[in-house]
């Protein structure tokens, strides 16, 4: 069966049952490539990490088969190297396929989640304050880097539209967190970072609920990325209301330039 090629978002939403990955982490004109192989959608993905997401467009029968026939034809048809592809993010369910059709290296597993429900209100959030993604730059990458060595969110580059922080008596970040905008300007919270000495108070669920109550205030939605082996942030978004939409297994290829 060939490729599809798809246009129309909402047409993509309703064929995939409302999906909420595709619904609010996609720009809504598709400005890049989208196509249908066996229910599977084959979604260009542009900036660094370009190339393809491999996403079952809902629940069916045979579906690590039909990930199989995507990528064979993904690989064998030349749409990665036409794409100049650096990546490619299956999910997670999905990755041992993927490793014996692609030749992949490293990466990182990891959660896309939502919601649409107001958080509980934390009474310290009211203790929080505004930070400048310019102004506050130095400081908002210098406590990331301190406390989160994986953190990749960039600070400065106007990226980020929205940071909170909490400070101690001294006036130092003891927390801080930010939203970005998906491609279709959902809010997607970023740089969550709590002070390795002050993690177990629940000051990242303070920054996480706030940010999420602003972002529902504002665009009735809230998206997130988080990595699969941290547990305990996975713990604390789901009391806040966020659910898994998808599970990614995002590598890059292997000889790609």
């Amino acid at each position: 069966m060939p490729l599809h090629r798809l246009h129309d978002h909402a047409a993509l939403v309703a064929r995939s049952g409302r999906d909420p990955w595709l619904r609010w982490a996609l720009d809504l004109l598709l400005p890049h490539e989208v196509w249908e192989h066996e229910g599977v959608a084959l979604v260009e993905r542009g900036g660094e990490r370009r190339g393809v997401w491999v996403a079952p467009l809902g629940p069916g029968s045979e579906e690590g088969e039909r990930v199989r026939s995507a990528l064979t034809v993904l690989r064998d048809d030349g749409h990665l190297e036409r794409l100049s592809s650096r990546s490619v993010s299956v999910p997670q369910e999905h990755a041992a396929v993927a490793h014996r059709l692609l030749d992949l290296g490293g990466g990182g597993d990891w959660e896309w989640m939502w919601t649409t429900r107001e958080p509980p209100l934390d009474p310290r959030e009211h203790l929080l304050v505004l930070l400048d993604d310019r102004r506050d730059a130095e400081e908002i990458h210098a406590f990331s880097s301190a406390h989160n060595p994986r953190v990749w969110t960039e600070v400065g580059t106007a990226r980020v539209v929205r940071w909170v922080g909490l400070r101690d008596r001294r006036g130092g970040l003891v927390a801080v967190g930010g939203a970005e905008l998906e491609a279709s300007g959902a809010p997607h919270l970023a740089g969550v970072v709590t002070a390795v000495g002050k993690r177990g108070q629940g000051l990242g669920t303070v920054v996480s609920a706030a940010l999420t109550r602003w972002a529902l205030s504002e665009h009735g939605v809230c998206t997130l990325g988080m990595f699969s082996d941290n547990d305990p942030a996975r713990s604390v978004y789901r009391r806040l209301g966020y659910r898994t939409a998808r599970s990614w297994h995002s590598r890059t290829l292997v000889g790609a330039p």
